[in-house]
């Protein structure tokens, strides 16, 4: 206080004389100051300095936002590599990753699984709901810098539904004719009514002028399907390869001409692993900044300070099908309860390995439209399950563990024990779950045999024939939910997807009004009502849901991740990520 006193009174003295100082005279002022008057006077300019830097900041905050800035690039982890960049042929992860980059289609889903107009500018659709008319953005520039349009879109469709090319989707195309109305609308005409039908219009779109001109004998091998043209987000760059032809890496450059938002990263770089643990790896030592699917086994090993795990929802399911034509002993409800009851599906969900799960009681996956939890619930309960065994007459008399059910053969009592056989695919993470279902039974007296098949195998040797006891597998769905080919009587035999072989009239009529209204408030409540009875019949039991868990760097923005129907819908609104920014006025 003494200091400011005498500062203060100094200055007093001084201002007189000050007015007659020339300028080169105040060069002299420091001297005239004691050193803590100069240190003082310092600090107060300092004080003043920082305040008005604070002040401006502050001001500038207020009247001004961050928005995406153009600018860095990013480089990702991806389980094997690519073969066919092709939206007609693409059905492996790390195709449909790139596909999803490079190709653009006429309407896409947003992070939370809303539909968003991409290619096309509006749709209508008709009164009866057979007629989708889709009009064109008129500014949409192929990578080669021909126009787009409605002919490039026919052809797509076109192509995939000609058996020549072998496109995997061309089921989904069948029974719908699509014509040019003119060079920007394009009708899509259906024989009858198909609320699902609008996930369709999510098919990439393939550019005619180059592939008009290509066979259907050469599609499938052509230069295009790793150097791919499309119209979106970004543009084929460079891909290394091993010298045995293997691919390592593949790089797309941002498309400067996009017809929408950003993209703002320059650079995106897919590096191929065959393992997670090969990915982890990468990833320590800063060859890749992000990857997916991360187990949730090793989730726990990154913290968040560092990284942000997104953990959207994928609409698809797994479970147990009962065969009950192939495995009689099924037809008795007690049996099938016993089983549900049995088995510890948070163990299971926990189990898991690549990706999050989380145990479910539904025949549908949560997050879809209609999903209800208010369902009968067969809780994880061994007493329960051995009661019901032995209300249905299978007991342990021999004392071997495993249950037995007297039958008389040949003028005598016989034991006949209670054995299952158990199929699924070969892949790690369903036969890991078989073993645990096998040793849950085995705990209440069921004996189970494991046959875990290849998968072309299992589709044409135990799925398609529905040659087995019980069938441990998947049920994937879109964002437009249609369990008409699950649970539909018609779809009972191959190629129809009712492997449950179940055959309920109420659940036919609520089906087949889900697919034609137009109504959600209808569609959903029909859907609510099949899990109902689905639930209360017990043809299968529904183990868990699959959560894609997907490892990024902190400072990527712009990612909003809740709801994806497959891995590569990640990159649905890629356009919109960036890690720089820079401010405008509000």
């Amino acid at each position: 206080m003494g200091s400011f006193k005498t500062f203060r009174e100094t200055l007093l003295r001084h201002f007189r004389r000050w007015k007659l100082l020339s300028i080169r005279k105040l060069l002299y002022f420091p001297r005239i100051l004691t050193i803590a008057e100069k240190k003082f006077f310092i600090l107060l300019i300092a004080i003043i300095v920082i305040s008005g830097i604070s002040l401006f900041i502050r001001i500038y905050r207020a009247v001004t936002l961050p928005v995406a800035a153009i600018g860095s690039n990013y480089r990702e982890g991806v389980l094997s590599e690519p073969r066919t960049i092709n939206p007609i042929y693409a059905s492996l992860n790390a195709d449909r990753d790139l596909e999803r980059l490079i190709f653009s289609r006429l309407i896409t889903y947003s992070g939370n699984g809303t539909l968003e107009f991409d290619m096309a500018e509006n749709y209508t659709v008709s009164p009866d709901g057979k007629i989708y008319t889709v009009v064109l953005k008129k500014n949409i520039i192929w990578h080669d810098g021909i126009k787009l349009t409605a002919d490039d879109v026919v052809f797509t469709v076109k192509t995939i539904q000609d058996p020549k090319y072998k496109s995997p989707f061309r089921a989904n195309w069948q029974g719908v004719s699509v014509d040019k109305i003119d060079q920007f609308t394009v009708r899509f005409s259906l024989k009858g009514p198909y609320a699902p039908f609008i996930e369709n219009l999510s098919v990439g779109i393939l550019p005619k002028h180059l592939w008009e001109t290509i066979s259907p004998e050469q599609a499938l091998t052509h230069e295009l399907n790793l150097k791919p043209i499309g119209s979106g987000p970004y543009r084929f760059g460079r891909m290394v390869k091993e010298k045995d032809g293997t691919i390592t890496s593949f790089e797309v450059a941002r498309n400067t001409k996009y017809y929408r938002e950003g993209p703002y990263l320059n650079t995106i770089t897919l590096v191929f692993f065959k393992t997670e643990d090969d990915m982890i790896a990468a990833w320590r030592k800063n060859e890749i900044e992000g990857f997916g699917p991360l187990s949730s086994e090793h989730k726990k090993e990154f913290f968040e300070d560092r990284v942000v795990i997104a953990d959207p929802i994928m609409p698809r399911l797994f479970g147990i099908f009962f065969n009950q034509k192939h495995a009689p002993v099924l037809n008795d409800k007690n049996i099938r309860e016993a089983i549900a009851r049995a088995i510890d599906k948070k163990r299971i969900a926990q189990s898991a390995s690549l990706g999050a799960a989380m145990p479910i009681d539904s025949s549908l996956p949560p997050a879809s439209p209609g999903y209800t939890m208010n369902v009968a619930l067969y809780p994880f309960n061994p007493d329960e399950s051995r009661l019901l065994l032995e209300k249905s007459r299978w007991k342990d008399t021999d004392n071997d563990g495993i249950v037995e059910i007297k039958k008389r053969e040949g003028g005598k009592d016989i034991l006949v024990p209670f054995r299952l056989t158990l199929a699924t695919s070969d892949w790690p993470d369903l036969v890991n779950t078989a073993e645990l279902i096998k040793q849950f039974l085995r705990d209440v007296g069921i004996d189970v045999t494991i046959e875990a098949r290849p998968f072309s195998e299992l589709e044409s040797e135990i799925i398609r024939p529905r040659n087995f006891d019980m069938l441990l597998f998947g049920q994937v769905y879109g964002y437009e939910p249609d369990p008409f080919a699950f649970w539909h009587s018609s779809q009972t035999k191959d190629p129809g997807l009712n492997v449950a072989l179940y055959s309920n009239k109420k659940i036919d009529t609520l089906l087949e009004t889900a697919r034609k209204t137009t109504d959600k408030t209808i569609r959903n409540a029909n859907y609510e009502s099949m899990q109902k009875i689905i639930a209360t019949e017990l043809p299968a039991i529904f183990l868990y849901s699959q959560q894609y868990l997907y490892l990024l760097p902190q400072n990527i923005r712009g990612v909003e991740l809740f709801k994806i129907s497959l891995p590569a819908d990640r990159f649905n609104e890629i356009n919109r990520w960036h890690r720089t920014t820079r401010r405008v006025f509000k």
